[in-house]
């Protein structure tokens, strides 16, 4: 083979391989109702892929689109309680205070779980609602499990408070994904993949 033929191949090569980058994010991302999502996340040293994800409407306002990422072995029943990574991903579609992210929450939590579960969790819960910040459209929070860490709370990407225990987690992934009394029967079931 002479110069000109291997420089046209590796010019060939590169181009290819330039392609293939400029390609990757385009298809490294899923769109749900407008709004983009990666198509995986990276939990510590675990990549964890989209579930799948759905806007939730309150009456007739859109507030926000979700996103779940666990892992593909999880059955769907056993999203809430498995001591898996798993990350709920929500972006906001209209402005919401930060006293009314702690309101609700503690609203749905006090609905879903027993007192005594509520005593174990109520300093955890009161350093997690603390972080909360006001939001604007198209901010997004992040909830996020680590096992044997915690569950972290991020906003567009910021880490502002981690809470240990695998049974915060569960509680408060609990608020989306309660098997009897979720905030949304509809969105839980199309998050964590059961039809």
């Amino acid at each position: 083979m002479n110069d000109h033929a291997t420089r046209r191949g590796t010019l060939f090569t590169s181009l290819l391989f330039a392609l293939l980058l400029i390609a990757a994010p385009a298809s490294a991302t899923t769109e749900i109702d407008g709004v983009r999502f990666a198509a995986a996340v990276t939990i510590d040293d675990t990549t964890v892929p989209l579930r799948a994800g759905r806007l939730y409407r309150y009456t007739i306002f859109r507030v926000y689109v979700g996103a779940l990422y666990v892992p593909e072995a999880i059955a769907p029943n056993d999203v809430l309680t498995a001591d898996a990574p798993k990350r709920l991903e929500l972006e906001y579609l209209r402005a919401i205070s930060a006293d009314d992210f702690r309101k609700s929450g503690n609203s749905l939590l006090e609905d879903q779980q027993t007192p005594e579960t509520l005593a174990a969790l109520s300093d955890r819960l009161e350093t997690f609602n603390a972080a909360y910040r006001d939001m604007e459209a198209g901010d997004r929070y992040a909830l996020e499990y680590r096992p044997g860490h915690g569950t972290r709370l991020l906003q567009n990407g910021t880490l502002l408070v981690e809470v240990p225990g695998h049974d915060f987690a569960t509680a408060y992934f609990g608020i989306w994904l309660h098997p009897e009394d979720p905030l949304s029967r509809r969105f839980r079931d199309t998050l964590i993949g059961q039809r």
